[in-house]
Formats: structure tokens, sequence, C-alpha cells
């Protein structure tokens, strides 16, 4: 009898050795990454007060990970369910539960910094704030279009040409409006006292700032080419700025010409109806302070970025077959 229960226990102690060797691998498998083939980039973002709850089904919704249990299991046992922040990730399929465990309970809480370079238009700056994770792919462009930050910043049509070039610290879980706030903020601190008081005239300054950014590169340059445009725009004359067609492309979503564009300045006189980029200081002077000059015509050479002047259209055509051509 003795035996018989000493045989009993042994038998009950290898059953639960091999259920808990079981459980550990059905545990360890729903822990392994979700699609390892597969490291196509997912950007994740938690919310400011979105419950653990929420988080793990966003997570296996998008396919982030096997199991929402065995995630939640995980998370409390490490502690870390506790410590998950608030913000946009890059995560993919191809990473372990654990790793992405990891990573949304440490890359949260420092501040993100980005540069924004002079003359950037703001598809470019989207880009640039959802490669950083402060944003996601397409939010600022869909927030200047909606319109909500003009009730309270009705001045001006949009926010390009008002994204103030400059290097920003955002937190992680900026929301789109405190995004926006911060690079207006700098606008009015550091280019609206420049530009002047009065709307209108700052704007047509701004437009012209932005497209001189885009066009030629030294100050020497855009200031002299910012006296060629104004007498075009005094003259009655097209501008035929390469650099607006482009944007209206941008602004259509066509990678073609549209001549019923407002931005096709081949076609249509005057300035386009918005600055074409968010432009520095130093262009923005260049705008204000144009240069006299006998020129009417100006190119760049392709080759070295030097920018050509010509008095005559004649001028203009021997420059055009000679540089670009």
């Amino acid at each position: 009898m003795i035996e018989s229960a000493f045989m009993s226990k042994n038998k009950l102690a290898i059953l639960a050795a091999v259920a808990a060797i079981t459980v550990a691998c059905i545990f360890y498998f729903a822990l392994r990454p979700a699609d390892a083939g597969n490291p196509a980039p997912v950007v994740f973002e938690i919310r400011h007060g979105e419950s653990f709850t929420d988080i793990v089904h966003g997570l296996a919704a998008a396919n982030l990970i096997r199991s929402s249990l065995a995630f939640e299991v995980a998370s409390v046992a490490s502690g870390e369910a506790f410590h998950l922040k608030a913000g946009l990730y890059r995560l993919d399929p191809a990473m372990s539960s654990f790793a992405i465990l990891s990573q949304l309970a440490s890359s949260g809480g420092q501040p993100i910094t980005v540069t924004i370079p002079e003359g950037k238009n703001i598809y470019e700056i989207d880009a640039a704030l959802a490669n950083a994770l402060v944003i996601k792919p397409g939010e600022l462009v869909a927030y200047d279009k909606n319109g909500e930050w003009r009730m309270e910043d009705g001045e001006w049509g949009t926010l390009e040409g008002h994204l103030f070039p400059d290097t920003y610290q955002f937190a992680p879980g900026s929301g789109i409006q405190d995004v926006v706030q911060k690079f207006l903020d700098n606008f009015r601190a550091k280019a609206a006292p420049v530009l002047g008081d009065t709307t209108s005239t700052a704007e047509q300054t701004l437009i012209l700032a932005s497209i001189l950014e885009k066009e030629v590169q030294t100050p020497a340059d855009q200031a002299i080419v910012a006296g060629i445009l104004e007498k075009r725009l005094a003259a009655g004359m097209y501008l035929d700025v390469d650099a607006t067609v482009k944007y209206g492309n941008l602004v259509s979503g066509s990678e073609r010409p549209a001549t019923s564009s407002p931005y096709d300045t081949y076609h249509h006189k005057g300035l386009p109806p918005t600055p074409i980029g968010n432009p520095g200081l130093q262009v923005i002077q260049a705008a204000l302070h144009p240069q006299n000059s006998p020129y009417w015509y100006y190119l760049s050479d392709p080759k070295t970025g030097k920018t050509i002047y010509a008095r005559t259209l004649a001028e203009q055509n021997k420059n055009i077959a000679l540089y670009l051509k």
C-alpha cells in the first residue's frame, strides 16, 4: 500500500510536470512574433488615458501579437502593464510580444527632437514629423485642410508658410493641436515681427519669400530675384516660376501640371494664392528688400546651382539652350 501510494504520487508529479511544461510551451508559442516573416512596420498609437485592455485589443487588431491573453499575463507578471506610455510607436509583426512590450514601456517619455529645414513645405514637414513618430502620416496635411485651427488663427487661410523652420521638441503622444500650436507660436514670435502688422501685405511677402526659397540659394541672388519678380508683377507679366507649378501638382495630387491650377504661374498672373513652403528669416528679409537690377529673367544652372541672369527674353532663350538643353 505504501509503495502504491508512492507510485501514485510520482505519477501525479510527472503529470503535473508534463502539464506545466505543456502550458509553458503553449505560453511561449503565444508570445512569439505574430508573423516572423513580415517585418513591415506598423505605426501603433497609445492615446492618453487609454486603458490597458484597449491597448492589448489594439495590438491584436493590428496583428502585432498572437494572443491577447498571453500578452496580458506577460505584461502583468513583468510589471510592465503599469508602465505603458502614450505616444506613437513603430512596431512590426516580426517582433516578439516581449520586444513589443519592452518598447511600449521604455520608448515613451523622452521629448522627440525634430529639425525642420528652411523652405520645406507642409507635405515634407508632415513626412518628417511622421517619421519621427510625432504624428501619423498625413495628419498635418489633413488638419490644415479641415480648417479647424482657423477658428483660433483665422487671419491665415492655410498653415503653409506659417510652420516656421526651426528645431522643435515634442512630447510623446502630443495631439495635432499641440503640435500645430507650437509651430504657430514660434512663427508669431520670430517671423511675424519681421513681416509687419498688415496681414495682407505680410502674406504677400511670405508667398514671395517661399518662392525665393525654392528658386535660388544665396541671399544675394534671393534679393535680385525678388526684384525681378516684383518687376514682373508690376508690369502685369506672368511670373513663370517652376516651383509654383510643382507645388500645384502636390496640392492636386497629380504629377502632370494643370493649367487650371492657380499655382501655374505660366498661365495665371500674379502670385499664387498661398505660400509654397515655409521660409526662414533670411529669405523673408530678401522678399522685404528686393534689389533693383537690369534683369527680367533668370535660371539656375543644374550642374552648379549658380543663378544665370538675362536682360531680355532673347538672352534668356540663349541661356536656356546653353544650360538646360
